[in-house]
């Protein structure tokens, strides 16, 4: 017989408390030390399916090495959750931290086997 192993994975997030709404404010700030450049292009293309071009106004490479936090909102709580779940991997690993209304999105702790 053999044991069936689970592993942790990273695509999982503690649940966030995301009220019904109409707006919500969201903050990312990039915090990949080595290479923001890439890290800073996918948070774009995914604030850009979310909220549009005016949401990823502001966010350049020059902002992300200065440290900026990026603040936009978007029009519904489907695209809140949707968001942080297409971040979920970027969450888990460290290299980006968001915050929905204030509430920042934390990754599950992973169990042990």
């Amino acid at each position: 017989m053999s044991k069936i192993l689970k592993f942790p994975t990273t695509k999982r997030l503690k649940s966030v408390p995301v009220r019904n709404s109409r707006e919500h404010r969201i903050s990312i700030e990039i915090r990949d030390e080595v290479r923001p450049r890439r890290v800073r292009w996918d948070v774009q293309f995914e604030i850009q399916e979310v909220a549009g071009f005016r949401g990823s106004k502001g966010l350049t490479d020059r902002a992300v090495a200065n440290g900026y936090r990026h603040r936009f909102t978007v029009g519904s709580t489907y695209a809140a959750r949707r968001l942080a779940i297409m971040m979920a991997p970027l969450i888990a690993s460290g290299k980006i931290v968001l915050w929905i209304d204030g509430t920042m999105v934390r990754p599950q702790p992973a169990l042990a086997a």
